[in-house]
């Protein structure tokens, strides 16, 4: 068994509370992904369970075993690091032996490891090659090829495409995930970029200031955010966000902004439980971009409310475009199609998918259940 699990784990340096009093049970054949932005603590997590750094309070444990005093070296993982970290005077074939031949494995088995990673990675023809006479991508494939030859319990990868260009992140996303279906090997990886959190993982967690501010698979947390910060983290666009009034009118349920009123689904706010608890106060409205449509061609769907609203920017993007709009006060983004006539400057009436709303308290920035 190779699960991973994490119990009131804590990181100081100093007086700086790097990662504070986590708990985190990563399971068997997992691949799970720690996401947040710079500075949340998930690179120091990481490296603490690989024995990197040094753990201030709590325990780790792989598989059955506590490995806080345990060696990097004996708690049988590997690491793949965000530069690589090749050794520029060997060539790929003796970057990926070198840590079995540190461990006295003997010479056919090296070569058998060393071929059998290098044809899983399609890096058959770069064995003699040196770092240097090889692209990003070719030695990003290396480091992977180099941690698995170990055959460890548990992969450790630290940001390993951030150095990649966009086109190739794309394609090494889906190489990993392939990768991780074959070896069946559980896969601790770590990215600010939301888009490899929600492609690659099995669960996500999402980290902010050294704590953990939700765990779930991906459609979990983009459909069912805990919070403001995971909201807007999760999704591209990010989920737009509107300050209102929750107001209930001939039993029907309305967000009131500066210049527009909004009827709430019946059925959305029916499963609001503590709505009632809100009614004449102050709540954050919550939509993703690609919840709000061009009312022209929404049409008389029912789950949809209009709103004017001014366009200030458009992006097309081909087969979307991407509208910037003001509302009074407010601004927004959505993801139109690309048959809107939405054009800078312009009005536009637009429709807002009342069933795929979401309300956060104003002052805790909690989902309201």
């Amino acid at each position: 068994m190779s699960q991973v699990i994490l119990k009131g784990v804590t990181k100081r340096f100093g007086n700086v509370v790097a990662v504070d009093n986590i708990d985190l049970e990563i399971k068997d054949k997992e691949f799970i992904v720690l996401v947040g932005p710079s500075g949340c603590g998930k690179s120091t997590t990481l490296r603490m369970v690989a024995g990197l750094e040094e753990i201030t309070e709590g325990d780790i444990y792989i598989g059955e075993n506590i490995v806080n005093d345990v060696a990097p070296k004996d708690r049988d993982i590997a690491m793949v690091f965000q530069n690589y970290a090749l050794y520029p005077h060997m060539d790929v074939y003796n970057n990926m032996a070198f840590g079995l031949k540190l461990r006295k494995f003997p010479k056919d088995q090296i070569d058998q490891r060393v071929k059998e990673a290098a044809r899983l990675l399609g890096i058959e023809n770069l064995l003699d090659r040196k770092p240097k006479a090889l692209s990003g991508g070719q030695r990003q494939r290396v480091a992977v090829g180099r941690a698995i030859v170990r055959e460890p319990k548990v992969f450790l990868m630290d940001e390993p495409l951030s150095n990649l260009d966009a086109k190739l992140r794309v394609q090494m996303r889906a190489e990993l995930s392939k990768l991780h279906n074959r070896l069946q090997t559980t896969i601790i990886y770590v990215t600010h970029d939301q888009t490899e959190a929600m492609t690659m993982g099995d669960r996500i967690v999402v980290m902010k200031d050294g704590h953990i501010y939700q765990v779930g698979a991906p459609l979990e947390i983009y459909n069912h955010p805990n919070n403001v910060f995971v909201a807007g983290f999760i999704g591209s666009p990010a989920m737009n966000f509107l300050d209102v009034v929750l107001k209930k009118k001939d039993g029907k349920y309305i967000v009131e902004g500066e210049t527009f009123q909004l009827e709430i689904n019946s059925e959305k706010a029916a499963s609001i439980e503590n709505i009632d608890k809100y009614v004449d106060k102050s709540v954050i409205f919550g939509i993703r971009p690609e919840d709000i449509e061009d009312a022209a061609i929404v049409g008389d769907d029912p789950d949809y409310v209009t709103l004017d609203a001014d366009v200030d920017v458009t992006e097309p993007m081909g087969a979307e475009v991407f509208v910037y709009f003001s509302a009074g006060d407010n601004t927004f983004i959505a993801r139109l199609d690309a048959s809107t006539h939405a054009t800078a400057g312009s009005s536009l009436k637009v429709g807002m998918n009342m069933r795929k709303i979401h309300l956060f308290d104003s002052e805790t920035e909690e989902v309201i259940r």
